[in-house]
């Protein structure tokens, strides 16, 4: 199976017993892309980045090729039709892609070639990323070559000696949500530089309502012309993640020794101590908010707001500061539901 620079050969790993891929550069000589590879996949650890098993190199030292995991599940290149009918499955995918990059960026990698072409499953079902010949490691890496692969590639890396960004990994990340969603994807993303007569339109265009409307502005901003808007990688996994989890959390709020507990069972606590303050909290199924608040409530020592979120873990306090001991204190936090894949 060849690519645009490299060939990968399945061979059987006859000491354990498992199949596996050795992948070398087609002209044999240069290593450079290859030892490239090696050092990024040595560099970031995730169960949704390929594994690199083994280097084979010849009596001089040089790199031959190396052996990875050879991924037998599934290509993602036709799943757009079945997206829209399952619209929790197309977050899992878009999810396990956006953990990779996670991963990746907090290494201070990128990796400059995310497409659905590099992307396949396990045999355990499990998203993975592979193919990290272009990688690139920190945030001063400016191209000559300006390599990526159309459509996929940020507007911003059409111009000469542009400097490589996680950004630009988000963009494609973008690119990726709308290839997972449709097979025809937006004329715009054709143009050179992309999006040079207008933006790409709303991915709720294809998905017609199966996301909700933070997932859909979410996916939306990663397609972005202006990278700073477009989100981190982190912060799309988490927000992802809280709606791949829906009406799963549960927040407790303890006050000595009384419990009172935010969940799908009961979305609405109300806590009042009188002559000094209380709030009105909810849980909407992704995230617990306060809704109301009168009198003198704080935060964590900020002061209380509705629409302010309560986080994993904080503490309320119900008072002015000059009552000193005369003040209440409670604690929130709240649970920590995983996503099943």
């Amino acid at each position: 199976m060849s690519g645009g620079f490299g060939s990968v050969q399945p061979v059987r790993d006859n000491f354990l017993g498992r199949d596996v891929l050795f992948k070398f550069m087609q002209s044999g000589h240069d290593d450079a892309q290859l030892r490239n590879e090696i050092q990024m996949l040595a560099k970031a650890r995730s169960k949704h980045i390929v594994e690199i098993y083994d280097v084979i190199k010849d009596e001089s030292g040089s790199v031959q090729g190396i052996i990875i995991e050879h991924l037998k599940g599934r290509s993602f290149e036709e799943f757009h039709l079945e997206a829209s009918s399952d619209p929790t499955g197309y977050l899992k995918v878009v999810y396990q892609i956006a953990q990779a990059l996670a991963a990746l960026h907090a290494a201070d990698i990128i990796h400059r070639d995310l497409k659905l072409d590099n992307i396949k499953t396990s045999s355990a079902g499990i998203v993975k990323l592979f193919d990290f010949g272009i990688s690139v490691e920190g945030v001063d890496y400016h191209t000559v070559l300006n390599r990526g692969t159309f459509v996929y590639a940020a507007p911003e890396l059409f111009v000469t000696g542009a400097c490589i960004t996680k950004e630009m990994d988000i963009y494609a990340l973008g690119v990726c949500a709308w290839a997972l969603a449709s097979a025809n994807t937006p004329s715009v993303l054709f143009e050179r530089p992309p999006q040079t007569s207008a933006g790409v339109p709303s991915i709720d265009t294809v998905m017609s309502g199966k996301l909700a409307e933070e997932v859909v502005d979410l996916i939306d901003s990663c397609l972005s012309t202006n990278p700073a808007l477009r989100p981190a990688a982190k912060k799309f996994c988490d927000v992802i993640q809280n709606h791949l989890v829906r009406d799963e959390h549960r927040g407790t709020f303890v006050y000595n020794s009384n419990l009172y507990q935010l969940s799908k069972d009961n979305r609405r606590v109300g806590l009042k101590f009188n002559g000094l303050g209380g709030i009105v909290a909810v849980y909407n199924g992704v995230r617990f908010e306060i809704t109301s608040v009168e009198g003198d409530v704080y935060i964590n020592n900020r002061v209380a707001v509705p629409g302010a979120i309560l986080h994993d873990a904080c503490v309320l306090t119900f008072g002015r500061a000059e009552l000193r001991n005369n003040r209440y204190w409670v604690t929130f936090s709240s649970s920590h539901p995983e996503v099943i894949l």
